[in-house]
């Protein structure tokens, strides 16, 4: 599930963190000295970000993720899932106990939702990694039995966590709200990056053999 973590975070940065942010500044860098020596699924979004000027790209964020007023696709999951389309409702509620029983928190230093489409990719690459990290602690202390066995367990429950983040949390409304990115973005970049994370998604999806649950779908 390596795979899964450091695309996640990668999407999860880009949908979260302007392009200007530092962390968005390093890791296009990164990303495209990768793409300089082999051509990566992100090479189209930064043969845009490369034609966009930073005003545009400003202000496309700006719209996209902090509008005050009206917002054509905004990056919350209970603003689609809660009848009355607002944050912190019930489905932001339900995805803070799921952090909550996987011993997780994400502190951005602000009151936000957690349910932040970004967000929500970054929490998942934290629950692979943090899954490694217990697992490495756990080799140094255990006997090599009872360490594989550790492995087994702890690669068992990251999985079914994972796809309960997935199944219950993220895919009920991502897929809408990834369309109407595409729809309202006023740069390449954007619409762009929200059809490479669709594409993603579906592919995990079927990778997973995951099925969502079905819910209404409000915005």
């Amino acid at each position: 599930m390596e795979h899964i973590a450091t695309f996640a975070k990668v999407l999860g940065s880009l949908f979260y963190f302007p392009v200007t942010h530092e962390n968005n500044r390093q890791l296009c860098a990164a990303l495209r000295d990768h793409d300089a020596e082999q051509a990566s699924p992100f090479h189209d979004v930064l043969v845009a970000m490369d034609k966009e000027t930073p005003e545009a790209l400003a202000e496309d964020f700006q719209q996209l993720f902090e509008g005050c007023e009206v917002m054509p696709a905004p990056p919350w999951g209970s603003v689609y899932l809660d009848k009355e389309q607002v944050i912190f409702g019930e489905s932001t509620v339900a995805f803070r106990h799921f952090l909550t029983a996987q011993d997780m928190a994400l502190d951005t230093g602000m009151r936000e939702p957690e349910d932040q489409f970004g967000l929500m990719l970054l929490a998942m690459a934290q629950l692979i990694e943090g899954a490694d990290a217990s697992q490495d602690d756990e080799a140094e202390s255990n006997e090599v039995e009872s360490t594989e066995a550790a492995s087994e367990t702890t690669e068992a429950q990251r999985a079914a966590a994972l796809d309960a983040l997935l199944q219950t949390h993220l895919l009920p409304w991502a897929y809408r709200y990834l369309t109407l990115v595409q729809t309202h973005a006023q740069t390449d970049t954007y619409r762009l990056l929200a059809e490479l994370a669709e594409a993603w998604l579906q592919v995990i999806q079927e990778e997973r053999e995951i099925t969502p649950d079905v819910m209404k779908v409000y915005f």
